[in-house]
């Protein structure tokens, strides 16, 4: 799941099982290294009623030397979370790196009254619903503190954009504006947050002050600016304009200055995600054979296909927290799948998949 890591299958084990029982932490190293195991993992597990307890090793069979011992208590009806920690440790200690086992994919469902947002676990876990807005809804965004979910809404049966505290379980409108409401990300700070509005007669960016309500116009052309997204410093905004003629995806200053094209292949490229390790953005790109993710470095160079049509349709690009994998949506026929995409190996997993559609993702902590 991590793509870290490669499990030795059991059949190749030559520690007899015996030796765990009569020491579950005693470790022969040459019989896990003649093996190629690297890193070996023990651990003793006990039941008492509903609660259980577990203590895990890890081992390096190389430095034949423990490195990492942390002993779990919980519940059975905890037992996923607990496992989660433990392989999140785990992997920490191995490689210094957090996880994704905390992580979240935030996406919009269909439904017989539009659509609401839904949030699916990283181990791929049934999705759980985040909205009841019983209406359409688009664009969900999660603030960098995970506290507050912004989104366009159509609830007031006209499209505006709301902020939902999900601690308080309150939900307050933030656009007051006739025509386009579309919500966007939360700045790197969580201080501000991108719209895109047509309150000034055309599809414009704007800034919202999340603390004042101060709005601040960013673009200012004939043509439509849409689908902003910031990069992981904040300096800078990537978004999608047709002055070209066509829908290609730019690049500005966060004041909205030194606007350049970062996409010249393809006739319609659009719905673009900034990575967090900041060297590379996704994208949509229009194909003979439907929409696939492309990703480009920030000059416009080096452009990669991440996906191909012999799996279908795939759109809406969102880049994990650390930067490894990409969610996509990937559509064949009347099938919509949620699906996880490495970065490095372009391996996938399929996380969720059904016939209503799905649209708008965001991946967060």
């Amino acid at each position: 799941m991590t793509d870290y890591f490669q499990i030795k299958d059991r059949r190749a084990f030559l520690e007899s099982s015996a030796v765990s029982r009569a020491d579950p932490f005693k470790v022969f190293f040459p019989d896990w290294t003649t093996i190629g195991v690297d890193f070996l993992v023990k651990g003793v597990f006990s039941l008492q009623g509903n609660s259980w307890a577990t203590e895990i090793r890890v081992f390096d069979t190389i430095k034949a030397q423990e490195v990492f011992r942390k002993t779990y208590r919980g519940t059975q009806e905890g037992k996923s979370r607990l496992a989660q920690a433990m392989a999140e440790d785990i992997l920490f200690a191995l490689t210094g790196t957090r996880g994704l086992f905390d992580s979240k994919i935030t996406f919009t469902q269909k439904t017989p009254l539009g659509s609401e947002i839904y949030a699916i676990p990283f181990d791929g876990s049934p999705p759980a619903p985040l909205t009841k807005e019983y209406a359409l809804v688009v664009s969900p965004h999660w603030s960098p503190d995970g506290r507050y979910l912004s989104y366009t809404s159509y609830r007031s049966k006209t499209q505006a954009v709301y902020i939902k505290d999900v601690e308080r379980k309150t939900t307050r409108r933030v656009s007051p504006y006739p025509g386009i409401n579309l919500a966007g990300p939360w700045s790197p700070d969580g201080t501000k947050m991108l719209l895109t509005l047509s309150r000034d007669g055309n599809g414009e960016i704007y800034t919202l002050e999340i603390a004042t309500g101060k709005l601040a116009r960013i673009t200012r052309h004939f043509a439509i600016d849409v689908s902003p997204v910031w990069s992981p410093d904040g300096k800078q905004i990537a978004f999608v304009s047709d002055r070209s003629g066509s829908p290609q995806i730019y690049i500005m200053n966060a004041d909205g200055s030194g606007i350049r094209r970062l996409t010249d292949e393809g006739a319609y490229n659009t719905s673009p995600a900034w990575s967090p390790r900041g060297d590379r953005i996704a994208y949509e790109s229009r194909t003979n054979q439907g929409f696939q993710i492309f990703t480009v470095n920030t000059q416009g160079e080096d452009i990669r296909a991440m996906t191909s049509a012999e799996k279908g349709i795939h759109e809406k690009p969102a880049w994990s927290p650390d930067g490894r994998y990409l969610a996509v949506i990937s559509r064949q026929g009347r099938r919509h799948r949620l699906v996880i995409i490495s970065v490095s190996s372009s391996t996938t997993r399929k996380i969720y998949e059904t016939d209503r559609k799905c649209s708008g993702l965001d991946w967060t902590r």
